[in-house]
């Protein structure tokens, strides 16, 4: 997940969104042609978005819940596929369609109450995803400490309890201070993570063979189902199923796309289809990252000769990558508990409008800093995203069905802002029947906790235009209801507001070539073991050393590129 989790009240909040009037978040205006956005931008977004430090987490948690090679692999390739089309085919539609954010769509669908407690959810579970992250982040610090692996639902040491406070403080500080340098951070460090995800898979074949071998096993695919991908869970129960793995990688992105929270990205894409692009970060970060982090954590866990989940994702990385291992974790964690912190501020600022976003923020900061204090919120990370996922689908199966059904049934979307009415009572209930269902199905028993959010967000979106019919909604739909309801298809242009002129990038930068180079030597370091005939354990640590210097270098020349990308070119 992304975090990244999903989007920035300004996810156009770049130069080509500086808006005067509107403090350049459009909360309250649809997005005009002048303002809309190239698909590099969201190639970039979500390529960038979805290697992050929930990575490290789920990876290593799919190897624990015991999935075999063949499930996981068969099962990420579906899944993904599905969250893609979801993208394109649900979200993209209503967002390129209506130009609004989910908030200010929620709003005139529903009412300013069932937006509220649509942002107080929303706030909590952006609250959880920054803790998580922080406590991800602090088992870094963790490793060079002599404090011990945090793998139960409690602190069990009070000095990491002061470590916690220590990334968390700074956490903050960055996310009220320093949230535009950090989002350029993050661009410039999305290629160095996936390439570190990618070179862990790399250099910990080699070591997985030399273990095997010792065991009497030649084959890559007879190591990795012995040591990696098991089947089995380390108490030897039945792992999960390829379609299990599969509704875990559709759904651990639902709030973003069946629960339409990317409507707020979206809504800048010159076209439908840009949410196709959203395959950069599934296949990247949900395929390629999960796949690697948990060869790199299983490779972790056998060198220490102890269990996965006695380790941390700070342990894990520092077995297999070293210092700069330490430092993707750290990164990895900041690129998406920061985020993260400024999504529950500006929600919980919608609620209390009285205070700024500054001081909102800084108190959700506090709250969100205890919560990291207890590992649980990463322990158990796949079940606790998948009660919140539960949580929120209904509101995106209601938008959709307000967007794609209605107007079949003959009732205009919006209606009840049409109407006048304060609330929508089919909305509210709608809400609570698939609610209800998911709670039903899950005391049941008979579906996996990580499909639930299926049936609910199915249920929701049948009940809703059922409600509306019972509750005496008209069906009053003539003409393009969607012109009626959200304006036209091209909304008009900001008085004073035209798209600021930009400069060309500039691909053709020697700094960028070096980058490039960097990441290529990263990659050539870890493979070098498979071709020099080396004892790969002993490569491994040769392989962190390699590593620095281009690491630094990488930094360096990117963030030079980065600086002198937009500047003018000169005659």
């Amino acid at each position: 997940m992304s975090t990244q989790t999903s989007t920035l009240a300004a996810p156009g909040a770049s130069a080509s969104t500086a808006d005067s009037g509107q403090g350049g978040e459009f909360e309250h205006q649809r997005i005009p042609a002048s303002r809309q956005l190239s698909g590099k931008y969201f190639l970039g977004s979500y390529a960038g978005e979805h290697v992050a430090g929930t990575e490290f987490v789920i990876g290593a948690s799919l190897v624990a819940l015991g999935v075999s090679t063949s499930d996981l692999l068969w099962g990420l390739l579906i899944g993904n596929l599905f969250a893609v089309l979801s993208w394109a085919w649900v979200c993209s539609p209503v967002a390129t369609r209506s130009r609004m954010t989910i908030y200010w769509y929620l709003e005139r669908l529903a009412g300013k109450r069932f937006s509220l407690v649509y942002n107080l959810l929303n706030g909590l579970i952006f609250a959880v995803v920054s803790g998580a992250m922080i406590t991800v982040s602090a088992s870094a610090f963790r490793v060079v400490t002599s404090i011990p692996p945090q793998t139960a639902w409690y602190p069990q040491s009070l000095s990491f309890v002061a470590l916690v406070l220590f990334v968390g403080a700074i956490t903050v500080w960055m996310t009220l201070k320093g949230f535009k340098l950090i989002a350029n951070f993050s661009t410039v460090c999305s290629p160095w993570m996936a390439t570190m995800f990618l070179a862990s898979g790399v250099v910990t074949i080699p070591v997985l063979l030399h273990m095997g071998q010792l065991d009497g096993i030649t084959s890559l695919a007879g190591v990795v189902d012995t040591f990696v991908w098991t089947g089995a869970t380390p108490d030897g129960a039945p792992g999960i199923s390829v379609w299990v793995i599969a509704a875990w990688a559709w759904g651990a992105n639902l709030p973003m796309h069946l629960g339409m929270s990317d409507m707020s990205i979206l809504r800048f894409a010159r076209k439908s289809s840009y949410g196709y692009f959203s395959a950069a970060g599934m296949y990247i970060g949900h395929y390629m990252a999960w796949v690697c982090a948990g060869m790199m954590g299983a490779t972790a866990a056998l060198l220490a000769g102890s269990q996965l989940t006695e380790m941390d994702p700070g342990g894990v990385a520092f077995r297999i990558l070293g210092a700069m291992g330490l430092i993707a974790v750290v990164i990895a964690g900041w690129t998406t508990s920061i985020p993260s912190l400024y999504r529950a501020g500006l929600a919980f600022q919608s609620v209390f409008p009285k205070y700024s976003r500054v001081r909102v923020t800084a108190v959700t900061g506090l709250v969100t800093t205890l919560i990291a204090c207890f590992p649980f919120v990463f322990t158990q990370w796949l079940n606790v995203l998948s009660y919140f996922i539960m949580l929120i689908a209904p509101v995106g199966a209601i938008i959709a069905a307000e967007h794609f059904l209605l107007p079949r049934l003959g009732m205009r979307p919006l209606w009840r802002e049409h109407r006048g009415l304060a609330d929508n009572r089919p909305a509210f209930l709608a809400w609570g029947v698939g609610i209800l269902a998911g709670v039903l199905l899950l005391m049941e028993g008979s579906l996996h906790l990580f499909t639930l959010f299926i049936p609910v967000w199915l249920v929701s979106l049948v009940a809703y235009p059922l409600l509306c019919r019972a509750l005496g909604v008209e069906r009053d739909a003539s003409g393009d209801v969607y012109t009626e309801a959200y304006g036209p298809v091209h909304p008009p242009e900001v008085p004073g507001g035209e798209a600021e002129a930009h400069h060309p990038v500039r691909l053709l930068d020697p700094w960028y070539f070096t980058a490039v180079a960097c990441l290529l030597v990263i990659l050539g370091a870890a493979g070098w073991a498979w071709f020099n005939g080396a004892d790969a354990v002993a490569h491994l640590d040769s392989f962190q050393w390699l590593i620095v210097v281009p690491t630094a270098l990488y930094f360096a020349s990117a963030t030079l590129w980065m600086k002198n990308r937009r500047k003018p070119r000169t005659a």
